[in-house]
């Protein structure tokens, strides 16, 4: 009886370990998260826009957010850190461009001037870590049918919100 409490101890013990390793290791992938979403806070993703040979991407995006956008100033006002095509290179695929803005206000300027773009093949999009666009691409049904039934609902991140209440599954 003895020698079968110590086993089941240590068993216990075993377990418990096993829970606060889970428990870290499940806290230390939401700060990897959040730190990526952090870093990729002031980009936006521009997608269909024509891809040539040694094209400069800022200033092809600085054109674009003048002349499709209808942004004043923008090669003069809008400054970006970087911008270039994410991916590899496929002959019959338009890769999307990520560009950093230098000022959070004029990417937020930029993003909600992308409703222009509606009925046209180019978009404009947030960027997210893949971890939060998986999330996020399970909640957008979920959105739409709040939406549908006359519902106040948004994704904030990897959040969706229905009637200023958090979505729990």
């Amino acid at each position: 009886m003895t020698e079968y409490d110590s086993i089941l101890k240590s068993t216990n013990n075993l377990q418990s370990r096993e829970c606060s390793v889970n428990l870290k290791d499940s806290k230390l992938q939401a700060e990897i998260t959040d730190l990526k979403c952090r870093s990729m806070r002031e980009n936006l993703l521009f997608f269909q826009i024509p891809e040539e040979k040694d094209e400069q991407c800022e200033k092809k995006i600085l054109e674009f957010i003048e002349t499709k956008l209808h942004v004043q100033n923008a090669k003069s006002e809008v400054k970006l850190h970087r911008a270039h095509r994410v991916g590899r290179y496929q002959p019959n695929k338009v890769r999307p461009i990520v560009a950093k803005f230098a000022y959070y206000p004029d990417r937020e300027r930029v993003r909600k001037e992308s409703k222009q773009l509606k009925g046209t093949p180019f978009g404009i999009s947030e960027q997210y870590p893949k971890e939060v666009m998986d999330v996020r691409r399970r909640l957008i049904p979920i959105m739409k049918k709040a939406r549908a039934e006359g519902k106040e609902a948004f994704l904030k991140i990897d959040k969706l919100y229905i009637n200023k209440q958090v979505y729990v599954e």
